[in-house]
C-alpha cells in the first residue's frame, strides 16, 4: 500500500519524455508539485532523490517526488493531484493501444489497496479517489481490448 501511495508505478522515463516534448500535461504536473510544496511537503527521501537525479524534469518535480507526506497528512490531497498528473503526463506517452490494459492494472491496484485500507478509511478513500481520477472510464473493462 505504501508504494503505491508513494507513486512506485510512474514510468519517471516516460514523464521526462512528455516533459522534452512539452506537453500540457507535463506541464500541468509542475504547477501540482508547485502547490504540494506550497502546502508542507514530507521528509525528503534520499533513495527517491537518487531515482529522478539524472531525470531532465524541473527541480520542483524532482523534489515534489522524492518527499510524500503520510498517508493521513493534510497534504495527502495535493500529493494525490500530483501522482494525478504524473499518470497524465505518463499516458500522455503512450499508445492508445497500450492504454487499456495499463489503465486496468492500475484500477484494480489502486481498487484492492483501497480494499486493504479499508474503503471508508482516508488513505481508502484517497485510493478510490485515485481510481476515480484515472482517464479512459470508457474503455472496456477487458485489458485485451485493442482498438481497430
Amino acid at each position: 500500500m505504501q508504494k503505491l501511495y508513494a507513486g512506485s508505478f510512474i514510468d519517471w522515463e516516460v514523464v521526462a519524455a512528455s516533459w522534452n516534448k512539452r506537453t500540457v500535461p507535463s506541464r500541468l504536473l509542475l504547477f501540482a508539485a508547485r502547490r504540494y510544496l506550497e502546502e508542507g511537503a514530507g521528509r525528503v527521501d534520499s533513495g527517491r532523490v537518487e531515482m529522478l537525479a539524472s531525470a531532465p524534469l524541473p527541480e520542483e518535480i524532482k523534489h515534489a517526488f522524492a518527499s510524500p507526506p503520510e498517508l493521513d497528512a493534510p497534504a495527502s490531497r495535493l500529493w494525490g493531484e500530483f501522482v494525478d498528473a504524473a499518470i497524465t503526463a505518463e499516458l500522455e506517452m503512450v499508445s492508445y493501444g497500450e492504454r487499456p490494459p495499463l489503465l486496468h492494472e492500475l484500477r484494480a491496484g489502486l481498487e484492492r489497496a483501497a480494499g486493504e485500507a479499508g474503503p471508508l478509511t482516508e488513505p481508502g478513500r484517497w485510493f478510490l479517489a485515485r481510481r476515480d481520477a484515472l482517464p479512459g472510464t470508457d474503455l472496456p473493462e477487458d485489458p485485451g481490448y485493442l482498438p481497430i
